[in-house]
């Protein structure tokens, strides 16, 4: 897998973490309350400027009563 590759896929992620913390209003504070994550590292990994780990993208998913799953799919050709 690519670096950009990476990048997509932890970007979607992102996403759907940052829709579901909205749809659910909670903010950037609740999900470092709650994550033991540092309120910047939440602003930077939700906007895009940090490579977050898959720790800490679970912290931050099981915060909010989430898992995160992983699923292999046929490559494109």
């Amino acid at each position: 897998m690519s670096d950009t590759e990476k990048g997509f896929y932890s970007d979607e992620v992102i996403r759907e973490l940052i829709a579901y913390r909205k749809k659910h209003k909670l903010t950037q504070q609740d999900i470092s309350e709650r994550s033991g994550i540092m309120r910047p590292n939440i602003a930077r990994l939700e906007s895009m400027r940090a490579e977050p780990s898959m720790d800490v993208l679970s912290r931050y998913a099981a915060s909010m009563g989430m898992d995160i799953k992983i699923s292999l799919v046929k490559k494109k050709q």
